[in-house]
């Protein structure tokens, strides 16, 4: 029987083994991206902000073509955060950093999730407190409190994506209105939202409940970024409670961004309620006889209400 000599292939199978590897390292220190064309953003620990095409990245090294600083050399180790821009971070022709906290417009919530580990903090009028944490990638946590802890509530949602730009979130709210009081006040939401996390709208549907009173919720609210500094954003609420007079809440907001994390909103608001509106007073005739007014519910509105909230991304 003929011997089988296998030196020579283990020599050829090493050969190109060490072959690939030369060839893999000399790629790696070219330092140019797989993806050359695309822009990116970047933010280092100090706060900086960069934006524009990567030219290389040697593992020790970014060099980017930053689109208003020119050619910039960054140290790896001075970067926070490297990620491409997509179409969430483009309107018209500029490239721009995202919507902080694209899970909350005024007040009502959006099904866009925070992501794990984000968070961001909100004051309305640095008065009312709103705190919210993504836990998952899907599930976040928050809190809503005064100085006076009045009121104080835990904020839950957990969102499912459905299909592109297509997202659903069920949560709640539970808490007390005041400190001394016995009742808790609870509300359940389901929320729907088509967009992207810059310019998206929501329907909510929701029911609360406080002192065995019941009130039905629906809340229409919409964001579109129109340019690298400013949103307008609008939100309208109908509330009905049960048994009692229905009532609205809305108006046009604008929200201006201050750097990556900080935003100001800005709104002017109406509320509405329907009311008895009297057609005629109560008269007494000339034999004496007492004729009864008549009223019409009509709707009767109040505005412009102000509000101004900050929020900041944890």
């Amino acid at each position: 029987m003929k011997n089988i000599n296998i030196k020579q292939p283990v020599k050829a199978i090493l050969l190109l083994t060490i072959c690939l590897c030369q060839f893999m390292a000399s790629k790696a220190q070219t330092g140019k991206p797989s993806n050359h064309d695309s822009i990116y953003l970047i933010t280092t620990n100090d706060g900086g902000e960069f934006i524009g095409k990567v030219i290389s990245d040697d593992g020790r090294e970014v060099v980017i073509m930053d689109r208003n600083k020119g050619k910039v050399i960054l140290p790896k180790y001075a970067i926070k955060n490297m990620e491409i821009a997509s179409q969430n971070n483009v309107v018209g022709n500029n490239i721009f950093h995202p919507n902080p906290h694209p899970s909350r417009y005024l007040f009502s919530p959006s099904a866009i999730a925070l992501k794990k580990g984000e968070g961001y903090m909100n004051w309305f009028y640095f008065l009312l407190f709103q705190m919210h944490y993504g836990i998952t990638e899907n599930f976040s946590a928050g809190i809503t409190t005064s100085w006076l802890l009045a009121p104080t509530m835990l904020n839950l949602k957990y969102t499912v994506p459905v299909a592109d730009n297509f997202s659903v979130a069920v949560g709640g709210e539970v808490g007390k209105l005041y400190i001394y009081d016995d009742n808790v006040v609870s509300v359940g939401f389901v929320t729907g939202t088509y967009g992207t996390a810059e310019s998206n709208i929501s329907l909510n549907i929701g029911y609360g409940s406080y002192r065995g009173e019941g009130l039905t919720i629906a809340t229409l609210s919409g964001v579109n970024r129109i340019t690298e500094n400013a949103s307008i954003m609008g939100e309208f609420w109908f509330c009905q409670p049960k048994g009692g007079i229905p009532f609205y809440m809305g108006g046009p907001a604008l929200r201006i961004f201050s750097g990556r994390k900080a935003t100001f909103d800005i709104a002017l608001l109406a509320l509405g309620i329907k009311d008895d509106v009297s057609n005629n007073d109560s008269y007494v005739d000339g034999i004496g006889n007492y004729h009864e007014g008549t009223y019409t519910k009509k709707w009767k509105a109040y505005y412009p209400l102000p509000l101004l909230s900050v929020s900041y991304k944890l």
